[in-house]
């Protein structure tokens, strides 16, 4: 495997066929202005209807006008983001995309008497207008309408708020642009003495170098760069919480965690449910990590000995061609439809492929009602990268599904249920990999494929969400959250989840200040509950059972609740036995690996 990142390009060194194509939404940027000039014209029929919700006629006429509102503000901002991550630092990208994050609020402010006058109906009045066909598509809008109404205040406090959304997310916006835009990192040295340029895309590529100084100097430096912004990004972290806290308090919510889980309608049970039943696997992590360094060779094992691979031999290079041949062979149990569509995201440009300067880091999958739901990669011809692409493609196809089988209004779906159809592409990836009888080493690495991936994504993932739990409580508390006291904090919760066989290096104290997820507000628990979902439909998928109910998951959007949608494709994440499910075969696993490793439990 080369081991060694080529330099990093600029935007315009990028072949044009490894971007998207941006133009299905707009082709060219005055294109964007123009529509953004309407927008006070297709608001009005909007506006107009304020004191009028007096029938169903008129809350229908209201819906549609919302509707066609909305999906081009949707459209807007899609095309504005999206140039923005292809180069953070581009300061005409900047400036569009701050433009419409502008208009969303004053338009938000604009409508924000909707709720309010809706719910000043009785509501027998609004259960019976919801039985009228014209409002079919928006009923489940009026479902989540009533069942909000404690939390809904008045036109004029709805308005207050609406208009202070933007100064509410500024400190997340003030993140994402140090982070992203002016953060860089010092060059790292390299085996033979060489400079490596350090990036947040080529960080993972060197935590996977056989040597171990490489490692260590990208871990190092990585961190204790942020390290070096920790008061800094301390006071974007703690303002981002006090928003938090602050709206479940205006809205008569218990607490912030209460509050983010409310429109899921997911019981805090489920939360910390999940918490405490990772705490009690935490013994078959540590074995994990012991198995690690037996088969490293390593006398003690550090943060930065997570990523190096255990069969060296296989950290091949899975150039792209490769990269999507694997994929639509996994994905061959999803059915034609499925497999179409795979191939219309690799032609039609849906992804943007490489690495550049300024590129947001990561990868996602983002669109809207009306564009291809478009993939963000930073691919490197890693093995990883591979189960990247399935991954995003896992969350496009699931957008794709749902906007051909649902109206706008119930097409978007719950974040709750994103991570199910991610993960489940990235798991028949793995045992499509396994199924072709590979030589024992690839068998190895795969099979610790598995196994990292069940690190990070239950392990690490609930480290960060019961991390997310005490921020919040910190701060109901009183406590100042200082970049003193939360590289404290978090050091010794890094120290409970890995274990005393595990030496932290001290820099992973500052590992908080570089995860962005803790801006979004009880994010990550639901990567983990979407991975133990995940493992039981994939083993059906690939023994061909529930493949029409899985579909069906998928096309349901958001048409009901996230909860009630998994159970009834046959999984309820309100049981906990789901969970006990998904470390026993963690477990199944992990023995797997230790026999193809000949390093036996200790």
């Amino acid at each position: 495997m080369n081991s060694t990142p080529k330099p990093i390009p600029v935007r315009s060194e990028v072949p044009e066929a490894l971007t998207w194509d941006l133009s299905p939404l707009y082709a060219a940027a005055e294109a964007w202005e123009a529509d953004f000039a309407r927008l006070d014209e297709v608001a009005a029929p909007v506006l107009a209807l304020q004191g009028k919700l007096d029938s169903a006629e008129a809350v229908a006429r209201l819906m549609a006008a919302e509707t066609t509102l909305d999906r081009l503000l949707e459209r807007l901002h899609t095309y504005a983001h999206l140039r923005h991550d292809e180069n953070t630092a581009d300061n005409g990208h900047q400036a569009r995309e701050a433009r419409i994050r502008a208009r969303y609020a004053e338009l938000a402010a604009a409508c924000a008497w909707i709720t309010p006058e809706l719910l000043s109906h009785p509501e027998e009045e609004l259960r019976a207008w919801m039985e009228d066909p014209r409002l079919a598509d928006s009923r489940r809008t009026l479902q989540k309408v009533l069942r909000n109404k404690p939390h809904v205040l008045s036109a004029s406090e709805e308005t207050l708020l609406a208009r202070g959304s933007e100064v509410l997310s500024a400190s997340e916006q003030t993140y994402s642009l140090l982070t992203n835009a002016d953060l860089s990192f010092p060059d790292i040295p390299g085996p033979g003495g060489e400079t490596l340029p350090l990036t947040e895309g080529t960080y993972r590529t060197y935590l996977e170098h056989p040597e171990r100084d490489v490692r260590r100097a990208a871990f190092e430096t990585l961190l204790t760069t942020y390290g070096k912004w920790k008061n800094t990004l301390a006071s974007t972290l703690s303002s981002t919480v006090k928003a938090h806290a602050y709206m479940a308090d205006v809205r008569h919510f218990p607490s912030a965690l209460e509050a983010a889980l409310f429109d899921d309608q997911v019981p805090v049970a489920v939360y910390n449910g999940l918490v405490d039943a990772t705490r009690e696997a935490l013994p078959l992590f540590h074995r994990y990590l012991a198995v690690r360094q037996r088969a490293l060779g390593l006398a003690d094992l550090d943060m930065y000995d997570l990523y190096a691979p255990l069969v060296p031999s296989c950290a091949v290079d899975v150039p792209m061609e490769e990269a999507r041949d694997w994929v639509r062979e996994a994905c061959r149990p999803l059915g034609e439809e499925y497999g179409a569509a795979l191939e219309t995201a690799f032609t039609a440009r849906w992804i943007d492929w490489r690495e550049n300067k300024g590129k947001r880091s990561g990868a996602y999958s983002s669109g809207c009602y009306d564009s291809p739901p478009y993939l963000l990669l930073n691919h490197h011809d890693r093995l990883d990268d591979a189960f990247t692409l399935a991954h995003e493609l896992g969350h496009s196809l699931h957008t794709w599904l749902a906007n051909r089988a649902q109206p706008h209004r119930m097409a978007h779906y719950p974040i709750f249920l994103a991570e199910i159809a991610s993960t489940v592409n990235e798991l028949l990836l793995t045992h499509q990999l396994l199924g072709r009888n590979p030589a024992p080493a690839l068998r190895t690495h795969l099979l610790n494929h598995l196994c990292d991936s069940f690190k990070g994504t239950v392990f690490r993932q609930t480290m960060f969400a019961e991390f997310e739990r005490d921020l919040h409580r910190w701060e109901d508390e009183g406590t100042p959250l200082t970049a003193e006291f939360l590289c404290e904090k978090y050091y010794e919760l890094n120290q409970t989840y890995y274990g005393p066989g595990l030496t932290a290096h001290e820099a992973i104290a500052f590992e908080w200040a570089r995860i962005p997820h803790f801006y979004y507000d009880f994010y990550v628990y639901k990567y983990a509950t979407s991975f133990c979902a995940a493992l039981v439909f994939a083993r059906r998928l690939r023994a061909g059972e529930g493949v029409d109910a899985y579909l069906g998951l998928l096309r349901s959007g958001g048409s009901r609740d996230p909860l009630e949608a998994v159970a009834a494709a046959g999984v309820d994440l309100r049981d906990a036995g789901v969970l006990r499910e998904a470390f026993a075969e963690f477990g199944g696993v992990l023995g797997e690996l230790e026999t193809a490793l000949a390093v036996p439990e200790a």
